[in-house]
């Protein structure tokens, strides 16, 4: 096997064996700070080292593969490679400004497997856009609502609320940012493929013209993600940012959030670090 393939491998295990060593982490939290626990005093030595001991061997041992993950790399070391990769997009751009004209069954099904995996993308954009914006929408609406919060006597139920309502909408919402970012490499992968078969297929012919429909559709999509990615348009959004931070800010201090909050920091110094 070789060593590129050997650290693939083992960088998918630990990448794994990390997010389910952390998951468990987070499970146990909730279950120790959980209105039962947290009523018979969850900062207790006993019940946190109960809780948390049948972690202590996965920890363990992934304390070891992090130890073995450092071995392998010196064993296997990482030859750089000073070649400049190009994206598939700029590829894929310079592919379909080649390509020839054609007849025949042939070339009309790469044709359609072309515009079927162009839909595809447009597809997956939309619906990621409308996973994120649902959520957004609702974690905002759950937030906003103070009816939610009237009732909570602790932060620790506050929190848990917060994490089973808007936790599962973050989640679905990265989940989905990453499914479009490995669709999208991929479906352009196939694309490619399908347009340098057609190139080589069809050598020589004149090259294809698009409608002026298509091309207004394209310099469109290209205008906005010329904006999205400009450097205005990314200081505009953080100094949008900053000035709800700073209005956050003000409301809590007027509002004693400051107070209780250093309330907490000195009751956790006091009681929990054992600072007192």
């Amino acid at each position: 096997m070789k060593a590129k393939n050997i650290r693939l491998y083992y960088g998918i295990f630990l990448s794994v064996f990390t997010c389910l060593l952390g998951v468990a982490f987070i499970a146990v939290t909730l279950v120790i700070f959980s209105e039962g626990n947290w009523q018979a005093g969850a900062y207790s030595r006993d019940l946190v080292a109960k809780m948390l001991f049948p972690l202590s061997i996965p920890f363990y041992l992934w304390i070891a593969a992090i130890i073995t993950g450092f071995v392998l790399s010196e064993v296997y070391p990482y030859k750089q490679r000073s070649v400049n990769k190009i994206k598939e997009s700029v590829t894929l751009k310079r592919l379909a400004a080649r390509l020839p004209e054609g007849s025949g069954e042939e070339y009309e099904s790469d044709m359609r497997k072309i515009t079927v995996e162009k839909r595809s993308r447009l597809i997956a954009y939309a619906t990621c856009a409308a996973i994120c914006f649902a959520g957004a929408i609702a974690s905002g609406i759950f937030l906003l609502n103070p009816a939610h919060f009237a009732q909570s006597t602790s932060v620790n139920d506050s929190m848990l609320k917060v994490l089973a309502n808007v936790g599962p909408w973050v989640l679905a919402a990265f989940a989905a940012c990453v499914g479009l970012t490995l669709f999208e490499k991929y479906s352009m992968l196939r694309e490619i493929t399908i347009l340098k078969g057609l190139i080589s297929k069809n050598k020589g012919n004149p090259v294809v013209k698009y409608n002026s429909s298509e091309t207004r559709f394209n310099a469109f999509f290209a205008r906005v993600r010329e904006i999205l990615s400009s450097k205005y348009f990314l200081w505009s959004v953080r100094g949008v940012l900053a000035a709800v931070a700073v209005t956050f800010i003000i409301l809590g201090v007027f509002n004693q959030g400051m107070r209780d909050v250093l309330t907490k920091a000195i009751n956790i110094c006091m009681e929990c670090i054992g600072l007192g």
